[in-house]
């Protein structure tokens, strides 16, 4: 009998806990790093596309993200309290926050048999395949995946990896609310973006998570340092979008809200020998487009299913990046564009280009999976 492959994992977040699933529904056996002391997410809420809705179909995760997730009515923008025709009837993407998804994704993964370790930091990995920890160990491994975040130490101790980065002019703050009784109603069940552009630019993407729960994402220039603190401030916020008023007190009462600057980074080529990087490792990019965690469980389904189709591990990952290359870098693209010119702000932003992502068919799905999750004619 063959032996059994191995992979060591870094990083404990979706596209880690995606990775460590994929390999180990494959065969493979998986171990985990994490290095914070529990497995837990940090953030609010999160939009999961229908391409990464596939992913998480193949993976068996699917299911229980339509259990606990709501599906927007439509997406609707309001530029200065103008509100433009809605967009996205219909679609098939869902609503859910951060900490469930992140507690699903951990629950399959020990489910499948990935040995989860915490309080575990990867400083490194070395092509040969092994993944260097920060207490001198060295992890033997057919693969090592860097799904360490955007930071990743995995990827920085790879030379081989090359790295663009630009960073833009805005940030983001999230935050998880209760949803209160003002906001009940289900004309709330919905995606709204909120904008003002003067006297500069202020948003607030208002996403309902749940009969309970309240997801916003209020961006900011980072010039504007009043609008990008954590905790929020209600004043300034409130000044700008008073029908909001009572969800921006609760914003600014929220606890484990975080603040995050617009980024991309390119890395080029995302492996090296028996290294790979995943995620915000590989391709970190502006949330604009709300794609970045989509793109990253995408590409973790695909590697594994990738990793399946080939005997020899160096051509299943060329393969598996020759396939994903192209659609991972015109998401990062547009998430830059639609950062640079703050062009959702007009209405009328899902063309048939930007929705090329989100209808992004794996090749891992199988047709009855594909089947579940159709897309509208105006969405093609």
């Amino acid at each position: 009998m063959e032996a059994r492959r191995h992979a060591e994992v870094a990083g404990g977040g979706f596209a880690g806990l995606t990775a460590g699933i994929a390999l180990a529904k494959a065969g493979w056996s998986v171990r985990l790093h994490e290095q914070n002391d529990e497995l837990r997410d940090f953030g609010a809420g999160i939009l999961l596309w229908r391409n990464a809705m596939l992913a998480l179909e193949v993976i068996g995760v699917a299911p229980a993200i339509r259990a606990h997730g709501v599906v927007p009515d439509v997406y609707a923008t309001s530029l200065n309290g103008e509100m433009f025709p809605p967009e996205l009837g219909g679609y098939p993407y869902w609503a859910i926050t951060r900490p469930k998804l992140h507690e699903l994704l951990s629950q399959a993964a020990r489910d499948a048999g990935v040995e989860v370790v915490t309080g575990s930091e990867a400083v490194g990995a070395d092509p040969a395949g092994a993944l260097l920890l920060a207490d001198g160990t060295r992890l033997a491994a057919d693969l090592v995946v860097g799904a360490d975040g955007a930071g990743s130490a995995v990827r920085n101790s790879l030379p081989a990896l090359a790295q663009e980065r630009k960073k833009y002019q805005d940030g983001v703050c999230r935050v998880l609310v209760p949803r209160p009784a003002e906001f009940a109603g289900p004309e709330w069940n919905r995606v709204i973006d909120f904008w003002t552009l003067e006297p500069d630019a202020m948003r607030i993407l208002f996403i309902t998570t749940g009969p309970d729960t309240v997801y916003m994402g209020m961006m900011a220039s980072t010039a504007n340092e009043r609008a990008s603190r954590i905790p929020i401030d209600p004043e300034i916020w409130g000044e700008r979008f008073p029908h909001l008023k009572a969800v921006v007190d609760l914003a600014a009462e929220a606890t484990g809200g975080r603040h995050d600057a617009y980024q991309t980074n390119r890395v080029t080529p995302w492996s090296s020998g028996r290294a790979v990087v995943v995620g915000d490792a590989a391709h970190a990019m502006c949330p604009a487009l709300g794609q970045g965690a989509s793109v990253g469980i995408v590409n973790a389904v695909e590697l594994a299913h990738t990793l399946g189709q080939f005997d020899d591990i160096d051509e299943a990952l060329a393969a598996w990046e020759a396939k994903e290359r192209a659609m991972t870098d015109a998401a990062q693209a547009r998430s830059a564009y639609m950062a640079e010119t703050r062009t959702l702000a007009r209405g009328n932003g899902f063309t048939s280009e930007v929705m090329e992502t989100a209808n992004f068919v794996l090749d891992a799905a199988t047709p009855a999976q594909i089947a579940l999750y159709p897309v509208p004619e105006a969405n093609r």
